[in-house]
């Protein structure tokens, strides 16, 4: 599911390299998720934003969460 973030976040840099602000946001977010493991490091709510951020749909947030810090991924 990482993967899956990092190729989103990486469309969206491309789809933003006219809008300054959210390129900015978006190449925060990719130094984030080079971490593999950095949604096991940070609070729920930072989490759930960034996933907004990535455009996961409202009533995707918590499996694609769960999905994300599942002890398989350890």
């Amino acid at each position: 599911m990482i993967e899956k973030l990092k190729e989103l976040n990486n469309k969206l840099i491309e789809l933003n390299m006219d809008n300054e602000l959210n390129l900015k946001k978006y190449k925060l977010i990719q130094k984030i998720l080079s971490d593999d493991k950095c949604f096991f490091k940070m609070e729920i709510e930072y989490a759930y934003s960034i996933l907004r951020d990535l455009g996961i749909p409202e009533n995707d947030l918590k499996k694609v969460y769960m999905e994300l810090i599942d002890a398989k991924n350890i």
